[in-house]
């Protein structure tokens, strides 16, 4: 899922796709930065978040905890989000990234092809209890993609199965 490059300062552009990658998330982006970017696109927050063009470092788990984390239903249209919900998304993809280095540094150890998952909240706990409201995780699966989120506590429109 991912590809290591050792390149010489000038030979960034002869990565794939590496300048098409917005900053990383934990690069301290502001939230005027974050806004503007975000305005660019029209799809589904997930896809935008996981895509790495609004920042990068986002993966599939990570974004359903953040989007979680921010009550923001990982279907919204990104024109549709309003500005406190942006505030609060900004403010969730560091703050659950953060929180997940901790853990992971601790429990991982040297091994680092050892996947960390249980301490997730959401993300492949498909019909489980939420940990905020007590209702079932729902899970669906696109694209050969989990997407975990809890109706309740991330209301938005309903995908048909």
């Amino acid at each position: 899922m991912g590809k290591v490059y050792y390149i010489s300062d000038g030979q960034e552009r002869d990565i794939p796709l590496h300048t098409e990658l917005g900053p990383d998330v934990l690069s301290g982006i502001s939230l005027d930065e974050f806004d503007e970017r975000l305005k660019k696109f029209h799809g589904e927050i997930k896809g935008v978040l996981t895509r790495g063009s609004l920042v990068s470092g986002i993966g599939n788990a990570y974004s359903d905890e953040i989007l979680f984390s921010a009550g923001i239903s990982p279907f919204r249209k990104t024109r549709s989000l309003k500005p406190q919900e942006v505030d609060e998304l900004h403010r969730q993809s560091r703050k659950v990234l953060k929180e997940a280095i901790v853990v992971l540094r601790e429990r991982m150890g040297d091994d680092i092809r050892h996947k960390v998952r249980d301490f997730l909240k959401v993300h492949n706990k498909g019909g489980q209890p939420c940990p905020a409201c007590g209702n079932n995780i729902t899970q669906r699966t696109a694209n050969q993609r989990i997407t975990s989120y809890c109706r309740h506590c991330q209301p938005g429109m309903l995908i048909r199965d």
